[in-house]
């Protein structure tokens, strides 16, 4: 956090008055990133394995240091760090025992200054594990991995994959969270897939897992791996969690371990939730915060290091919360592939929804307006067989458009 004192902060506090920050980026080993504006890339903290990239190893960086010269676009970091520049290639540093860095440098020392993992310009999003790996989604939706196999690689039955490669067939991969050795997938329909390890019920499926499997038969807009449990908003609004829940990080009440999703509560208005080692922290569409778990160094930032079984809600003062910026799917069509139906649903209410249906050809097969609206039940009966386009605006801007496939 910038003090050299170590003593836990028990309410939020400023780390910097400088107003030209845009996101920031906690890392899973003492570390904190910041994007600027401009696209640079500033860390602070922990190093000592080089993940802070500033070309030394030197343990606990109490200012802000410039990571190189470049601009960045996405960042993940645990004790080895992966980064997407802005022009679309593939970086790491920091600790390189299990092939983190890929070919890009021989294992296995620790790497202090950035290197291309691949010479790739399409990569979207990449998370670093706690397990030696890094997982990626490329821009056409396919999902790659590399660094250290426990699991979370395949079934290939190789321990260590030395490149990035595609790891499931298929290019509708829309967003991955990763936990200590499970991961999280959103697909563009909504589906949400899992793989990994289980001893903890962290994935959702009964049993570990080296190949993925859908998980239920819902569809879900977010998700967030914590260190051994899962926490996932299904597409009505609602908040769910599963896995290991010995200091009630689940939010149900219990420290009881599930294996299959749960509901937390009853509220349907959740829209990002963080799943910490121990904690996690929700958003709900009015932008208040909230806040469960472990609280022993103030992570509640309440002021107290007092816990809550469930999710108890947290006044931020001196700061506005934001939703825009957490929106993982915006809008989930489901089902797609479409027959009969399929439905349009909204991360939030539209205030003036415009809807539009294209063929291949251009051709409009649909334009509606509605205000209001949380979801919206399309009829396909019409439709020929293929794709179409679906265009989503909301008071005139521009939401997405979205593939649809008629079958």
């Amino acid at each position: 956090m910038g003090n050299e004192n170590f003593i836990p902060e028990l309410t939020p506090i400023q780390l910097s008055t400088e107003t030209n920050w845009l996101s920031v980026i906690a890392g899973r080993s003492e570390n904190t990133f910041v994007l600027r504006n401009d696209g640079t890339l500033w860390g602070i903290g922990a190093n000592q394995y080089g993940q802070l990239g500033v070309g030394s190893a030197i343990v606990g960086q109490s200012t802000f240091s410039q990571i190189g010269n470049a601009t960045w676009k996405h960042i993940s970091s645990t004790a080895h760090t992966f980064g997407i520049r802005t022009n679309g290639t593939l970086w790491g540093w920091g600790q390189n025992d299990g092939r983190q860095m890929g070919s890009a440098v021989t294992c296995c020392s620790n790497v202090l200054s950035p290197v291309q993992i691949n010479p790739d310009t399409d990569w979207k999003q990449v998370e670093a594990s706690h397990v030696r790996n890094g997982i990626a989604i490329k821009e056409n939706g396919t999902l790659w991995g590399w660094g250290t196999n426990g699991g979370m690689l395949g079934d290939s039955g190789v321990s260590t994959i030395n490149n990035p490669t595609q790891l499931w067939p298929g290019n509708d991969w829309e967003y991955i969270s990763v936990g200590a050795n499970h991961l999280l997938g959103l697909k563009t329909n909504g589906e949400l897939w899992t793989f990994g390890g289980n001893a903890n019920g962290q994935a959702g499926t009964g049993f570990n897992q080296f190949i993925a499997r859908r998980l239920g038969e819902e569809f879900w807009m977010y998700v967030s791996a914590g260190f051994q449990s899962s926490y996932a908003i299904k597409s009505d609004g609602t908040l769910w969690a599963w896995g290991r829940n010995d200091q009630s990080q689940l939010g149900d009440g219990t420290t009881t371990q599930r294996n299959a999703p749960v509901q937390i509560g009853t509220d349907s208005n959740w829209v990002a939730v963080a799943g910490g080692t121990f904690h996690a922290v929700a958003l709900k569409s009015d932008g208040s915060l909230w806040a469960w778990g472990n609280n022993q160094f103030g992570q509640y930032g309440n002021g107290t290091t007092t816990t809550s079984p469930t999710p108890l809600y947290i006044p931020v003062e001196g700061c506005t919360l934001s939703i825009s910026d957490f929106q993982q799917i915006p809008v989930v069509i489901a089902p797609n592939p479409a027959k009969e139906t399929t439905t349009l649903y909204f991360k939030n209410t539209l205030e003036k929804v415009s809807l539009k249906v294209y063929d291949f050809a251009g051709r409009i097969l649909l334009n509606q307006e509605a205000e209001g609206i949380k979801e919206y039940q399309l009829n396909t009966s019409d439709y020929a067989i293929g794709v179409y386009i679906v265009e989503v605006k909301n008071n005139g801007k521009l939401v997405g458009s979205y593939r649809l496939v008629k079958e």
